[in-house]
């Protein structure tokens, strides 16, 4: 046993079922065809609460626990094909057999878990197996572990399966069980209500073929990374934003834009000091949401994506990555934007082919993943004892999966953006100390 596990005094598990049981005619939860493409990865996001208001903070530990229990049973009726059973890559039998959630006390204050700057201690805070086993797991759908500090404070982790939805999809589950723990009384209603079908927008490819269906895109090849997380403040952002309005014709750069930009011209500049040759050519994904113009209530694997292309020194100025994101995007936008509900299959493969094509045929370019989580109200969850104080990412994990891979979240009171990046050990030390990278981002405690 590591000295970090023994940390952990003690486990329990419990199972969580719907409140009410799922309607016979929504039992069977047909997988679209984009839920098919993805890879059965869960993914993880931990919230930290070191004090709890003073109606909870006297309360005992399983009080807590039942609060946090019933909310659950109570969302879960919303979000039934969470408690149900993968079927194949075909379909989830919505049979009501619950989630797992776990309950652990930890012989350590939080500080010691958040403020430590390797992340093997972060997993502590998550459902061992599933951490372990993003990809293998074969419980439940939906894992959560309720985590109790020596002082006082608490952790709230959830392990959502890719399988059932995207980034959009568990940010309206959490906030959705977020406001029914903090109005258990209350008739309010939360402003959307999720809708399982994504089948009817990307219908499935035939059961026989199910197995058959993957990307390289969706289900990238595990490799042994290094995860280190930075913050880049307003003030920072805001003085990118004004190097792009100045050298660009993109007079409103977006956060995403921006961040994304600069972290991949840094990656590349930081690849090529490792190598010591000249600028390795480079491709940049990044994932974007299909709602709108989709409605806002389809639950699922709602996406697309669009890629950028960098073969010489000359195409790394801040600048032009920005221009060439934003025309990128805007193509993509145009070609949604009339679709017929027949159109959108087609021209989301062909946005992936597109991009699973120029990495085939150039086997020797790094690939760089991004994905953004700003404007996701993860600072917002309140389950009744206030908002948390820090929000763990979804690769803080102490062996990231995806090399080159990027996740960006907004900062708590939205000030500034915080990242997370994983890439090979020799890049990641170059990386950390690129002297303009550090010029406008910060390393994360």
């Amino acid at each position: 046993m590591s000295s970090v596990s023994r940390l952990v005094s003690s486990v329990c598990k419990k199972i969580i079922k719907p409140y009410s049981p799922t309607p016979i005619s929504l039992r069977c939860h047909k997988l679209s065809y984009l839920d098919q493409m993805v890879g059965g990865i869960y993914l993880p996001l931990a919230l930290f609460y070191p004090k709890l208001s003073n109606t909870w903070s006297n309360k005992p530990n399983n009080v807590v626990s039942q609060h946090l229990e019933k909310s659950l049973s109570k969302v879960l009726t919303n979000y039934y094909p969470f408690a149900g059973k993968l079927n194949d890559n075909i379909s989830i039998d919505c049979n009501d057999s619950g989630v797992e959630f776990f309950i652990t006390k930890i012989n350590c204050p939080m500080s010691e878990i958040f403020n430590h700057p390797y992340f093997e201690k972060h997993n502590l805070v998550y459902p061992t197996e599933v951490i372990n086993n993003q990809y293998t797991y074969e419980g439940s759908l939906a894992v959560f572990q309720l985590t109790h500090f020596s002082c006082g404070g608490i952790a709230i982790s959830m392990c959502l399966s890719h399988k059932v939805g995207d980034g959009y999809t568990f940010g309206n589950f959490m906030n959705h069980w977020a406001t029914i723990a903090r109005n258990p009384l209350s008739s309010e209603i939360y402003p959307i209500s999720p809708k399982f079908d994504g089948s009817f927008y990307f219908p499935p490819t035939k059961d026989e073929d199910s197995s058959n269906v993957s990307n390289n895109n969706i289900v990238p090849q595990r490799e042994e990374c290094v995860s280190k997380g930075f913050s880049i403040s307003s003030s920072k952002l805001t003085a990118l934003k004004a190097r792009v309005i100045n050298e660009s014709k993109v007079q409103n750069p977006s956060d995403t834009e921006v961040v994304s930009a600069f972290l991949y011209q840094r990656a590349m500049a930081t690849k090529k000091l490792v190598n010591s040759s000249s600028i390795r050519p480079s491709l940049l994904h990044q994932a974007v949401n299909l709602r709108p113009p989709l409605p806002k209530h389809t639950m699922g694997n709602i996406g697309s994506l669009f890629s950028i292309l960098t073969k010489e020194e000359k195409e790394m100025d801040l600048a032009q990555v920005v221009s060439k994101l934003r025309k990128e995007k805007e193509e993509v936008k145009q070609k949604y934007k009339n679709a017929k509900i027949e159109e959108l299959l087609p021209i989301t493969l062909e946005q992936y082919r597109k991009a699973n094509d120029l990495l085939v045929n150039n086997s020797c370019y790094d690939l760089y993943r991004f994905s953004s989580l700003i404007t996701f109200p993860s600072y917002d969850v309140d389950f009744g004892w206030g908002k948390p104080e820090k929000v763990i990412s979804p690769l803080s994990t102490s062996n990231p999966p995806i090399k080159n891979m990027f996740v960006l979240m907004d900062a708590k009171n939205r000030d500034g953006v915080n990242l997370t990046c994983s890439m090979k050990k020799q890049d990641m030390l170059a990386f950390e100390r690129d002297e303009e990278l550090l010029r406008f981002a910060s390393p994360s405690s």
